[in-house]
């Protein structure tokens, strides 16, 4: 591959389809560059493509490259919070549910969100289980939220939602019930 610099990258994600080859070409410059964290910017990109597609290229990443963005989880909470395009939110939490939650990162408003979306039906099912999945941990660290949050899941009509959602309450409802010290 040629010698690339961010703003190649951005023009190439740029592109409305983005291929897996051209995913990959943009995730192996980014590891070269180790700048994990910056490369988050591409997300508040005013082209839509742009911010889905490098997104997209992030999901790449290993756990432990991903942990360099612990820095950026506010950014990427509040990218999830407020954009209003399906495919950036749901690689958004995508990005969030694999970083090492602590107690300290929990935001009451990110948490709401999640304890709404993961209900809601017009929602579509990959951010409603992700939802699920992240309001679980964060209310992990409490004990009344996490027997508020496993009695919500208990009381949900699992019949009026997609599968994705229905393996998600099922894997948190039989998981071992146990709140963390941190």
């Amino acid at each position: 591959m040629e010698a690339v610099d961010i703003d190649d990258i951005r023009m190439r994600l740029a592109q409305p389809r983005v291929g897996i080859e051209m995913a990959l070409e943009a995730y192996a410059w980014l590891k070269r560059s180790g700048d994990f964290v910056a490369f988050v910017a591409l997300l508040h990109d005013g082209d839509a493509h742009v911010a889905r597609n490098a997104a997209w290229v992030l999901t790449k990443a290993t756990d432990r490259e991903l942990s360099q963005l612990l820095p950026a989880l506010d950014e990427l909470i509040d990218i999830a919070l407020s954009t209003s395009n399906d495919s950036l939110r749901r690689l958004t939490l995508n990005l969030i549910v694999r970083l090492p939650l602590t107690k300290e990162c929990l935001r009451t408003d990110f948490l709401d969100f999640c304890l709404d979306q993961m209900v809601r039906l017009s929602t579509p099912p990959g951010i409603q289980a992700l939802c699920m999945k992240i309001a679980h941990r964060l209310c992990s660290f409490y004990p009344e939220l996490y027997e508020e949050l496993m009695r919500t899941i208990a009381a949900l009509d699992l019949s009026f939602y997609q599968p994705a959602l229905k393996c998600t309450a099922k894997n948190i409802m039989q998981a071992p019930r146990r709140v963390k010290s941190d």
